[in-house]
């Protein structure tokens, strides 16, 4: 299994180490912890998901919209995702040297001529491309979050939304803390 989803497998303590937006997760038979805790159910179900899911080798493009998965649209992404994120689009952009290797992304080339676009590793084979642009006088500040090609191979579209909400909390608690 740790060879599939790209994990490290400890011998001696007989358990998985799995990064997941930049921060390392102990899998072990008796639970999944983060920082010697025990770690958050919301967390921890993304986790199993991914562990348990048939995917094998990742295939990024083309990006792809959670609800190209669902077939059908998600609001829910947009509003409780995508839409906290923009407020903080000036934000991310002007620290964006200083917080995006925390959550292990980088930055890449816009699909749409946005301000900044990043690639973030959600999960070893789960990729995430974040388009930002900042608010002008003629546009209002926007954000879009999408995912590697084949991410439904690896974790459910309930998996989709908890991770981009995931990656919201993440990047306003770096913000806050850099």
């Amino acid at each position: 299994m740790a060879e599939r989803v790209s994990a490290l497998y400890n011998e001696d303590e007989d358990a998985l180490l799995l990064a997941m937006l930049g921060q390392e997760y102990i899998i072990r038979h008796d639970g999944i912890t983060l920082h010697g805790q025990k770690a958050p159910e919301h967390q921890a179900s993304v986790i199993l998901d991914y562990l348990f899911s048939t995917g094998s080798s990742l295939a990024l493009m083309p990006w792809r919209t959670p609800g190209d998965f669902s077939g059908a649209p998600l609001p829910e992404f947009r509003q409780r995702v995508e839409q906290p994120i923009t407020q903080y689009a000036a934000e991310i952009i002007a620290r964006a040297a200083a917080i995006l290797p925390l959550f292990d992304a980088k930055v890449a080339p816009s699909l749409i001529g946005s301000d900044l676009a990043i690639n973030v590793r959600a999960l070893p084979k789960v990729h995430l491309h974040v388009e930002l642009s900042q608010e002008t006088p003629d546009f209002p500040a926007e954000v879009w979050v999408l995912f590697s090609n084949n991410a439904h191979e690896f974790i459910s579209v309930a998996s989709m939304q908890r991770i981009g909400e995931l990656l919201k909390d993440r990047v306003v608690s770096l913000l806050r803390i850099y």
